[in-house]
């Protein structure tokens, strides 16, 4: 009692399929949080570099992200 050769290969088939689905939706989340943060830190260091916020603001702030980070 087994599959038919045909059914092993249909079976493997989809199991690439879904391995690249996978894939390819990792790769694509988590090139969208490597964008993200390093914006965020370059926005606050531009506010920090025109005065907009203070030392302790930047550093709190900054704090926060790269909580969310982890």
């Amino acid at each position: 009692m087994g599959m038919t050769p045909g059914g092993w290969w249909l079976l493997f088939a989809a199991f690439i399929i879904a391995a690249i689905a996978v894939g390819a939706l990792l790769y694509v989340q988590l090139q969208g949080e490597a964008t993200v943060e390093p914006d965020s830190l370059e926005t606050l260091k531009q506010q920090y570099a025109s005065g907009e916020i203070d030392e302790a603001e930047l550093e709190t702030r900054a704090d926060r992200l790269l909580q969310y980070e982890s």
